[in-house]
């Protein structure tokens, strides 16, 4: 099995935008719904959300894909975190925990969203890609890497503590197209 993790191309936007979707259970779907216009081209939007704006926290140049013999299966999205203006205006309720927990983490690389498509799971992709982000924060000059998960991830969870990731910081998930479940986000980290 060859394994190859590259940075994400314009062309790569619906698998980022597929990466965002997996990662946040459908999160980002209200805004990519808004944003489809009259046309209801929902996959558009999300393509657009991934590759037209830069500043955009889900860019394509923020992101990163893995392939298995030559087919993504997988990516993350991330940052360094720095102090950005105030875009609570165009956040959604359910988004604006996250963006909460990220202002507390200033100076951390911050894996905004990360997943496999689910005919690769089980593979140790999951940690490549972490590995990978540690790289990318260390070269950065990041303090560590940050990541939020919903608490009743627990399959996640448990990967992230096994590879040195705490939890730092919590906040109460707000409930968003018709899901339960969840009760909190949970902001974990790595030091370095």
């Amino acid at each position: 099995m060859s394994i190859l993790i590259r940075p994400a191309a314009r062309n790569d936007a619906l698998h980022v935008a597929a990466i965002v979707d997996i990662a946040g259970h459908g999160i980002d779907l209200d805004s990519w719904i808004r944003d489809s216009g009259q046309d209801h081209a929902v996959l558009e939007a999300a393509r657009r959300a991934a590759s037209a704006d830069a500043n955009s926290p889900y860019h394509f140049s923020k992101s990163w894909l893995v392939e298995v013999d030559g087919t993504i299966a997988g990516g993350l999205v991330g940052e360094l975190l720095a102090n950005n203006q105030d875009n609570a205006a165009e956040i959604s309720p359910a988004l604006m925990p996250l963006v909460t927990l990220e202002t507390r983490l200033i100076g951390y690389w911050s894996i905004l969203a990360i997943a496999t498509y689910p005919e690769f799971r089980g593979k140790g992709l999951a940690t490549r890609l972490l590995a990978h982000a540690g790289k990318l924060a260390s070269s950065a000059g990041a303090k560590g890497l940050c990541l939020t998960v919903e608490d009743s991830n627990f399959a996640a969870i448990s990967v992230y503590q096994r590879l040195g990731f705490v939890a730092a910081d919590k906040l109460p998930w707000i409930a968003y197209g018709g899901r339960s479940g969840p009760i909190e986000w949970v902001m974990m980290k790595r030091d370095f």
